[in-house]
């Protein structure tokens, strides 16, 4: 089958796929790479583990656990504190 494609004339479609598969994954790398290392704060201010961070570098489910984590968990550090009204008199 593989032969047949690249003896018909459409060879040149295989080597697209694979260029597009390549910027495809470097891309993905470049962007999980920015978003570790704010994501890695995040997680330890909430008082998880950091290293759920690197879940970046697991394609299209990676940010859907994290943001999962992140939204419906109860976060081991507690929530933020209220702002302290001044009393006015």
């Amino acid at each position: 089958m593989l032969a047949w494609l690249l003896n018909s004339g459409v060879g040149w479609l295989l080597t697209l796929g694979s260029v597009v598969l390549f910027f495809l994954v470097i891309g993905h790398l470049i962007l999980s790479l920015l978003l570790v290392i704010p994501t890695w704060r995040i997680f330890v201010r909430a008082g998880f583990s950091g290293a759920l961070s690197l879940l970046h570098f697991v394609p299209v489910v990676g940010l859907l656990v994290i943001m999962a984590i992140l939204a419906f968990s109860d976060w081991p550090a507690g929530e933020a504190p209220e702002p302290q009204s001044e009393a006015r008199g």
